[in-house]
Order: C-alpha cells, then sequence, then structure tokens
C-alpha cells in the first residue's frame, strides 16, 4: 500500500497532536514531584467502605515556606460525589461517601491544592468500596423513617423524675403549657410496641442533655417558660434529669434495637441556654438559674454580644458560641460525640444518628469536623440537618459536602398542601424533579408538621376546610409523603388527627400526646397501610424514580409510577369526594395486580378489542383517596376513567369470570398457533416445489 507525503504528514500531525494532549502539567508534576516545590502533600483513605458507610480522607501536608492554603479540592466522581469537593485546610481532613448505585472495587480520588499565590499542587489516592451485605431485616439510611417526637409531650413512664429542680409546676397558673409535662426515656420504652406497630424504624428525641432549670420569662407577664423542648443546654455532659437515668436511656436503646428501631438524638452546637453569658448573673436569681459554676463551663466560649450574619448572631437572643474558633469548636464537638460511648449499652447498642439544629448558624468548618469526629468512632454514624428553609432546590451547601448526610426539607408541606388543594399535576412534576437531586448520600427529610410550625391539619381548617374534609387531605397528604422518596418524618400526634397553632408561649402544636385516640382511629390505621406498604417495598421507595401514568387536575385523580431495578409500584391519588373507578391497562393476559391498601387482587381481563385491563375503585378522599399497586406478571401500560362506574360485585364477577375462563382462552390460542403452523409450513413446501 502507498502512502502518500501528502497523507504522511497529516498522519504526523495527528500523532503530534494526540501526544500534546497527554503531555503532563509540568506545574502540577512539579509541585507533586519535585522536592524543592514550596508544598508537598499527599492524601489517604483511612477505610475501605461501602454505600452505607463513610471513609475520612486524611491530608498529610509539608507546608516548606508556610504559605497560606486558599483551597483543597477532591473530585469524588468515582464515588458518585461532586468533582469539586471542598475540604477545610484547617482540618486537612474531610467525610467521603459513595452512592448506592457504584459498583464495588477501587475507585480513584485526586486532589488539588492552591496556595495564597495561585499556585496549584496535585495528589492522588485511592478508595476501595466493598459490597453492601444486607442482613434481611437490615436497613440503610435513606430507608429511615422518622418519628419526632417532643420527649417531655409523649408519655409520662415515672413520676419521680418530673421535678427534680422543686419548683412545682403544678402550682403555675399563667402558662401551664410552658411547663414540663412529665414525658420521658421510660415513657417512650413502655410505648414501643405502639411505634412498632405503626411502623416507624427511627425515634428522633429532642436533646437530651441538661437544660437551664428556671423560667426565662420570670421578669415579664408573658407566662412562664422553662426548656422543656431540650434546646437550651445548661450542660453538655450531663443527662437532662427530666428524662432519667443513663441506666434508663440504655433501656431505651436496647428494647428499640429489639424490634428494630434505632433512636436519633438531636444536638445542638450553636448556642448554650439563657443565663449562662458570664454577665449574666443576677442578685435575685429565679429557681433553677445558671450558677457561677454553669457559666464558667463556658467562659471563653460565649460571644460578647450579638454579631452580624447567620453564624455570629444571636439567635433569638440566645448566648452564642464562638464555633469559628479553633479550640471551641473542639471541645463542643468533643461533648456531643462523647453520647455514641455514653449511650453505648452493655449490649453493644447505641444512638445512630443525630438531628442537627440550627445548621445555617453554625460554620461549615464545624459542620465538617463534627461529621468527622463521629465517623471516627462509628463509621456509619448519620447526620440529618435542620437548615431552615432548605429544600430540593436549594441544599445551601450543605449535602454532598461531608457535613450532613441528610437535609429535612421544608418545601414539601407546601407541595403536599398545594397537592391536596388541586394540583396534582404541578406537584406531581416538582416530586419527579426532586427525586433526581436524592441520592442515599445525600437524601431529604419530608415533613408535613414539626413543634416550629403551624400543624398540616391545623393550617387546612384554619384555612376553611370542614374538620372532614380537612382529615381527608390530611390522608392524601400523608400518602404523598409516605410513598415519596426521601426519609418520610412523621410528627408525633400526626398520625392520630392531633394538631396545632405555632402560638408562642403556649404552642398548641406542641400537645401532649393523646392516647385515647390511638383506639379506633381511621387516620392512624390510615397511617399503619401506608407504612407497611413503605416497609415492603423500601428500596424502591427511598431510591426509584417517578413518573405520571394518567389522570389529571380535572378529574381529580393520579396515578403514578415508582420503579427501581426492573420492579415498580403504582401510587393512586383521589380528590374527589365520591368513589372514582378507573380502567388500568395491563402489558400481559394473566397480569394479577394487587392494592395493598385494600388487600384485594385482581385478575386482568380480556377487552373485545384485545387490550387487557382491570378496573379498579378508588376510595373517596374521606376513606383516604388511596391506592397502592403492586402487578404479577406484567406492568401497568395506562389508564383511564371508566365511563359507566362499575360496582364492587360486578368487578369481583368480572374478575372471576377472567380467572375461570382462562384455560379455555389458553387452549384456543394453542389451538390457533398450531393451525397457523401448519398453515405456514405448507406454504412453504409448496413454495419450494414451484421453485424445484
Amino acid at each position: 500500500m502507498k502512502i502518500s507525503r501528502l497523507s504522511l504528514n497529516k498522519f504526523t500531525i495527528v500523532i503530534l497532536m494526540m501526544c500534546f494532549l497527554f503531555i503532563p502539567n509540568l506545574e502540577d508534576v512539579e509541585a507533586e514531584e519535585n522536592s524543592d516545590a514550596k508544598i508537598m502533600f499527599q492524601a489517604n483513605v483511612d477505610r475501605e467502605l461501602h454505600y452505607d458507610q463513610h471513609a475520612l480522607l486524611e491530608l498529610e501536608i509539608d507546608n516548606k515556606a508556610n504559605l497560606g492554603i486558599t483551597e483543597i479540592v477532591a473530585d469524588l466522581s468515582q464515588l458518585g460525589g461532586p468533582d469539586q469537593f471542598f475540604i477545610s485546610p484547617e482540618l486537612n481532613c474531610v467525610t467521603i461517601s459513595v452512592r448506592s448505585d457504584i459498583e464495588p472495587g477501587v475507585k480513584d480520588i485526586h486532589v488539588k491544592l492552591i496556595d495564597e499565590n495561585g499556585d496549584t499542587y496535585t495528589t492522588s489516592t485511592t478508595a476501595t468500596v466493598i459490597p453492601r451485605e444486607k442482613e434481611e431485616h437490615e436497613r440503610d439510611w435513606d430507608e429511615a423513617v422518622i418519628y419526632f417526637m417532643l420527649t417531655d409531650r409523649f408519655y409520662d413512664g415515672d413520676s419521680n423524675n418530673n421535678d427534680p429542680y422543686q419548683i412545682d409546676y403544678r402550682a403555675i397558673t399563667d402558662n401551664p403549657r410552658g411547663t414540663y409535662q412529665g414525658g420521658d426515656f421510660k415513657g417512650i420504652t413502655e410505648n414501643l410496641d405502639y411505634l412498632q406497630r405503626l411502623g416507624i424504624n427511627t425515634i428522633w428525641i429532642t436533646p437530651i442533655v441538661e437544660n437551664i432549670g428556671h423560667n426565662v420569662e420570670y421578669k415579664s407577664d408573658a407566662g412562664s417558660y422553662f426548656a422543656y423542648h431540650g434546646y437550651w443546654a445548661k450542660d453538655f455532659e450531663r443527662l437532662n434529669p427530666h428524662l432519667g437515668t443513663l441506666n434508663e436511656f440504655h433501656a431505651l436503646i436496647d428494647q428499640a434495637a429489639e424490634r428494630g428501631i434505632d433512636i436519633m438524638v438531636d444536638v445542638v452546637l450553636n448556642h448554650s441556654g439563657y443565663g449562662l453569658k458570664g454577665t449574666d448573673e443576677v442578685t435575685e436569681p429565679p429557681v433553677g438559674y445558671p450558677t457561677s459554676d454553669d457559666r464558667n463551663r463556658f467562659i471563653g466560649m460565649l460571644r460578647d454580644r450579638s454579631g452580624a450574619g447567620d453564624v455570629k448572631m444571636e439567635l433569638s437572643g440566645l448566648p452564642d458560641f464562638k464555633t469559628e474558633e479553633d479550640w471551641i469548636r473542639r471541645q463542643l464537638v468533643e461533648w456531643q460525640a462523647a453520647w455514641i460511648e455514653k449511650s453505648t449499652t452493655p449490649n453493644g447498642n447505641a444512638i445512630k444518628s443525630y438531628r442537627v439544629d440550627t445548621v445555617k448558624h453554625v460554620d461549615n468548618v464545624t459542620w465538617q469536623h463534627f461529621k468527622n469526629e463521629l465517623v471516627r468512632i462509628d463509621s456509619s454514624f448519620k447526620l440529618i440537618g435542620e437548615a431552615w428553609g432548605a429544600n430540593y432546590q436549594h441544599d445551601l451547601g450543605y449535602l454532598n459536602s461531608g457535613m450532613m448526610d441528610s437535609l429535612l426539607d421544608f418545601g414539601f408541606k407546601d407541595h403536599a398542601r398545594h397537592f391536596v388543594n388541586g394540583s396534582l399535576e404541578e406537584v406531581n412534576k416538582q416530586l419527579i424533579e426532586r427525586n433526581q437531586s436524592i441520592s442515599n448520600i445525600a437524601t431529604l427529610g419530608q415533613f408535613l408538621g414539626s413543634h416550629d410550625e403551624d400543624g398540616f391539619l391545623y393550617r387546612l381548617i384554619n384555612n376553611g376546610d370542614s374538620e372532614e374534609v380537612a382529615q381527608g387531605k390530611l390522608k392524601l397528604a400523608a400518602t404523598l409523603q409516605i410513598t415519596s422518596k426521601g426519609q418520610p418524618v412523621i410528627y408525633y400526634g400526626e398520625e392520630i388527627g392531633q394538631s396545632g397553632a405555632e402560638n408562642w408561649p403556649e404552642y398548641d402544636n406542641r400537645y401532649d400526646f393523646d392516647w385515647e385516640l390511638t383506639e379506633n382511629n381511621h387516620i392512624l390505621e390510615h397511617y399503619q397501610r401506608l407504612l407497611e406498604f413503605r416497609s415492603s417495598f423500601s428500596e424502591l421507595l427511598s431510591r426509584g424514580d417517578r413518573s405520571m401514568i394518567a389522570g389529571s387536575n380535572d378529574a381529580e385523580w393520579l396515578l403514578v409510577e415508582r420503579s427501581y431495578q426492573d420492579n415498580s409500584v403504582y401510587l393512586g391519588f383521589n380528590l374527589a369526594e365520591t368513589k372514582q373507578e378507573i380502567k388500568l391497562i395491563v402489558s400481559e393476559k394473566d397480569a394479577m395486580i394487587t392494592d395493598h391498601y385494600t388487600g384485594n387482587t385482581y385478575q386482568s381481563i380480556e377487552g373485545s378489542n384485545g387490550e387487557n385491563y382491570v378496573l379498579i375503585s378508588m376510595p373517596d378522599l374521606f376513606d383516604g383517596g388511596t391506592i397502592l399497586l403492586s402487578v404479577d406478571k406484567g406492568e401497568i401500560l395506562s389508564s383511564e376513567q371508566s365511563i359507566e362506574p362499575i360496582d364492587s360485585e360486578d368487578e369481583e364477577s368480572l374478575n372471576q369470570s377472567a380467572i375461570e375462563n382462562r384455560s379455555n382462552v389458553l387452549i384456543i390460542v394453542m389451538c390457533f398457533v398450531l393451525i397457523v403452523g401448519l398453515a405456514g409450513t405448507i406454504l412453504l413446501v409448496t413454495k419450494i416445489k414451484r421453485r424445484k
């Protein structure tokens, strides 16, 4: 073969261009390999990990010229993380995670460091991802179904700890709702069976550390108000005596673990309780007011006055920790991290996660350090943060950052409210987008109500709905919440229809749990059915895609598919105050559909046009407005509203008839296939003979 000079020149140019593309960055090589480089550094991952664990990416830096380091960035794309993952130059260490869809194996991590002169230095390391071997009843972090309670308001299990500071709360008449109500660890333990039957797998309890003991409104006429909620710490190393002893805390953890339930504890690093600044000493203190010893515990740790911005402001006038100072952040983290060991029982069980308060009001370096120190103790320990206003469109930089594993989703309750008020299609589109933003290492906890906002049911009624309609909408909102990707967070009492206003200082949304309402409660039964379904399809609902099958705002119903790894379930939502009969077109003539909400099963019917379909009646809004479907042998292709509603007896008769006639249909089909095959054979033989 001849090659022209022109072709050879072109070939040479191409080769030279390819060589040029693969020439390494000389500056990076010098920084990494030249012993005269101003900064030398190397990276290391401290352990292998699977997708429900963490590891630490640690840097060793030899900064010969003592230059300022302005930025350190790691590329975690091979772990399913961002390619621009920032590491604090104050810590030189960060927690890394791996997404659940990443295959096991050795993954490359490239790290870049930039000094104050803009010079760049690089290094690399690897992380070993191992398979996740789950036990039969084991679950992952993104499968958490969380029950949030104000511990003091749930159940009084031991009246002996109701008044440890001898204040006599029962004598307070100016605002009895602002006092302790008696709930404690023992009260939760005594009601774990209720929570297990409900179907949750994680209990989020309010802060457990000792709080200030006095009435913070003692100088005003607003009414008495105490730290019953737990967010005004006095001593981070001691348990709140109102809640019980360490042995009782251990009993709660052990007995919850026996039922497959984890304990999540609320923590605060942003502030202490009132009265703990060095200047807060008073001449005639009320009963329970912090002492000089209490104030001395925080000497040098609190700001003298409120600063500017989220991090340095005094939130609600609470003494603000100077967390941006290294020794202060390390002390706070040491106090909080110690509770993992303190909570560890003789049986080896311990708290599994923290709900982190006021995330926006603490600097990011502290959150990276906090996460690092927790992971040193427990590689599977998780954090869900309260960053006010966070949602799927705006995580405020706390996810995929070595800080939080999850955030509370402050937008979801609005999605749910718009959904039950008629915007079915619009909200479903938003939830499809939300799905795409969530992964196991950066998820969201969707809630309808909390201790800091009006209750969902209260708001519906306050906006004009009758109690009956509002309860129906609450049920449908719960269906949306519990079947959505993310971590459902159920506020205590919501499941039995309790609700209230966020009206300081009474706070009707911080009610005592009404145990009498747990009997024959149709809202509770709705939640139990939903949570049983969530448990049955846990991974699918926690990770699966979302798509719309049929329905519309005008029709007042919607059918949605959730799919994951070739498996699907289908969710039906009915906003109408009457039943809706819908026709489901299925892919196979022997498809069998189960409605997990009612427990009914349906056999497909062959229509006159050859379509295979199932007729299902969707309950009206008052009866939950919900169907929860799975399909055996096939899938749902589409759906439409039945032209003529069919009652349950006719529907059952049609489906039964389809089952009884299946054998006859199969015989007919087989005969037809044989005839067609024989005819084809005869035709083929005839053609062959003609050719010959």
